[in-house]
């Protein structure tokens, strides 16, 4: 077997992580890429200040709509921003993701995770993740999986893990792909399966997951012939099936 049910991890790669807030295992290596999406800046301001603006409140122009809202959060949300600004991207990030602005919803959600611009609430991230999930948002579907894979801010639950893991890797989304592998080479919530871990880590460097990579040679390098032979269409199955 690849991994034996009692024995430590031999993969090289574990857990990719939820953006940069989350505890993991010390034995995982961690890839700290951001998942949020990027932006060129927010459109301007409209000119002027209401009394509100005075106050220290933001100011809702009437015709800007929740693009409008998200854009000037994320403008806000850049490294070494002040509190003030993430306070302030976190406000508008909330007006944008109440409209149903499932990337503002997945960014806020991050906030709550950080405790960046609001105190760290991991209810409230999970609650924001997965309603972006809900409605296809693939950044929030691969972080609301990891939420439940590791039990940070929800209950560990696998099942849900693995639900959320695979719409994700629907999407194409490589580290979801990566770590539906690891879940089946530890057997976490379905059958352990050398075959089913290869063919998942093979999705997953096929997308360029560096690790994933390695995890596949040397999955493959403890299997039988057969046994590869196996995997290897179980890989192009899967390809099918997820229409990638």
């Amino acid at each position: 077997m690849l991994i034996p049910a009692n024995h430590a991890l031999t993969l090289r790669c574990c857990l990719v992580p939820v953006l940069l807030v989350l505890t993991f295992p010390t034995a995982a290596d961690i890839d700290f890429s951001i998942l949020r999406s990027a932006s060129d800046g927010a459109p301007a301001a409209a000119a002027g200040k209401s009394a509100a603006a005075t106050a220290g409140q933001p100011v809702v122009v009437p015709e800007e709509s929740p693009e409008d809202w998200y854009r000037r959060a994320v403008a806000l949300d850049r490294p070494g921003a002040s509190g003030n600004d993430l306070a302030s991207a976190t406000y508008w990030y909330g007006k944008a993701a109440n409209k149903g602005h499932t990337d503002a919803q997945t960014d806020l959600a991050a906030m709550y995770a950080e405790g960046r611009g609001v105190e760290t609430d991991g209810l409230k991230a999970a609650r924001w993740y997965r309603r972006a999930a809900e409605a296809g948002n693939v950044r929030a579907q691969y972080n609301l999986a990891v939420m439940y894979h590791l039990g940070q801010g929800v209950g560990q639950s696998f099942d849900d893990a693995i639900q959320w893991y695979e719409n994700a890797a629907r999407q194409g989304d490589a580290n979801a792909m990566n770590n539906m592998a690891f879940m089946y080479g530890m057997g976490e919530g379905v059958a352990q399966s050398d075959i089913e871990a290869y063919a998942w880590f093979a999705l997953a460097a096929s997308r360029g997951n560096a690790d994933a990579a390695t995890n596949r040679d040397l999955a493959a390098s403890e299997m039988t012939p057969e046994e590869r032979r196996k995997a290897t269409a179980r890989y192009t199955q899967l390809e099918g099936q997820l229409g990638l």
